[in-house]
């Protein structure tokens, strides 16, 4: 049923990825910033306003990403619950008037229980895919960013011997 929406699903996850990037960058900058505490002063001064720089384009770069994600994933979850509802309603109209008559079916109920459960399915594609997305991205991209540094630095510490 979400297959109409496969563009923003893409924006979606494109958003998700850069936001699920921006934590492991941040790690590493802030490393960074630490081993620059051990330079002599002058170039102490020019590469923490370098470093300052990036902070500030890391969360320039987690707000626009964080606005495409949550955007496209929004708008993904709407559409999809306006055709759950539609699709529930047009059940609903082929069933007997006396199913209409009982007291759990009455026009209160069945708009409570469109308006419920429509929105949980908007909360499980919108919400849930969104932070999967970016949960798994995230990890992933931390997991092989340290092995790609400790790689490089196992290499460093063994040439050094």
């Amino acid at each position: 049923m979400n297959a109409p929406e496969w563009g923003k699903a893409v924006l979606g996850c494109l958003g998700a990825l850069g936001s699920g990037a921006v934590q492991p960058i941040n790690a590493y900058c802030v490393g960074l910033l630490i081993s620059i505490y051990f330079l002599p002063e002058p170039e102490m001064k020019s590469k923490s306003r370098v470093l300052s720089l990036v902070f500030l384009g890391i969360g320039a770069f987690n707000f626009f990403t964080n606005i495409l994600q949550h955007y496209n994933f929004a708008i993904m979850g709407e559409r999809l619950t306006k055709r759950v509802r539609e699709n529930l309603l047009k059940k609903l109209m082929t069933f007997e008037i006396g199913w209409f008559d009982q007291d759990e079916n009455t026009s209160a109920a069945i708009c409570a229980r469109l308006a419920t459960e429509a929105n949980m399915v908007r909360s499980l594609v919108g919400d849930l895919l969104s932070l999967l997305v970016q949960a798994a991205f995230g990890a992933t991209f931390a997991y092989i960013l340290g092995l790609v540094l400790t790689w490089r630095l196992s290499v460093k510490l063994f040439k050094n011997e």
